[in-house]
């Protein structure tokens, strides 16, 4: 098992693991019989069944604080407001006659949509793929939909999001508490982010790094419901 492969849900259940409390839960559990033969038996492996579990803890620990250390460790950068790198210049939003190139999109023809993307983003780019989709879609279309099902990335179809971790936010996109794997999109945290005093991460499709938004650090207060409520996508 390693860190980078390990779900979200494996990751909580070793935070559980390594909760203080557990090996009295378990005991007070496996002793709560009716049988007194059964209690017996049970108390004689006790000490046993509770060395297997703090192996366990000492074992798993380690993984934890690597989990933690990568979630302290992104590297961050200021919002990038002009274009300076290569890929950066080569984005539509940069160049002079963009606005015939724009009037050809739609759901059906997003190739031109696909071309303003760069990573990482700048704010020229950013507002440019808001303005198209709010064109495109009269607003998002997607806000209000909650059918079950996968929304994928629009250029190379990656599977993002599952519409059970969709939540009711505060703006006019779809908020999402987390993506649907740990690997489905890359993030970089951004400083200076308009006013937002919380933290902000640049959101990108780990495969094909389509710009995709942003996630902010405040869901617990932009109406996530879950016990776990904490990023907002």
């Amino acid at each position: 098992m390693s860190a980078r492969t390990c779900s979200s849900f494996e990751q909580r259940s070793v935070l559980l693991l390594l909760d203080e409390s557990l090996e009295r839960r378990i005991l007070l559990t496996l002793c709560s019989t009716e049988s007194e033969a059964e209690a017996m038996k049970v108390r004689r492996t006790a000490a046993s069944l509770m060395q297997v579990c703090r192996q366990w803890k000492d074992a798993l620990r380690q993984l934890s604080r690597r989990w933690r250390g990568e979630e302290a460790e992104r590297p961050s950068y200021a919002r990038t407001l002009k274009a300076t790198s290569p890929g950066q210049l080569a984005s539509l939003a940069e160049r002079p006659f963009k606005w015939s190139l724009y009037e050809t999109v739609s759901l059906d023809k997003r190739e031109v949509f696909f071309k303003v993307s760069c990573r990482p983003i700048t704010k020229r780019a950013e507002d440019d793929m808001e303005l198209l989709s709010d064109l495109v879609t009269w607003g998002e279309r997607f806000k209000d939909h909650w059918q079950q099902g996968v929304y994928h990335c629009a250029r190379c179809q990656r599977a993002l999001y599952a519409s059970a971790d969709k939540f009711s936010g505060p703006c006019g996109w779809p908020s999402w508490r987390r993506p649907i794997a740990r690997d489905a999109v890359a993030t970089a945290n951004v400083d200076a982010y308009n006013a937002y005093t919380c933290a902000v991460r640049e959101i990108y499709c780990h495969n094909c790094d389509l710009f995709i938004g942003h996630m902010f650090d405040d869901a617990r207060t932009k109406g996530d419901k879950a016990p776990d409520a904490r990023w907002r996508h």
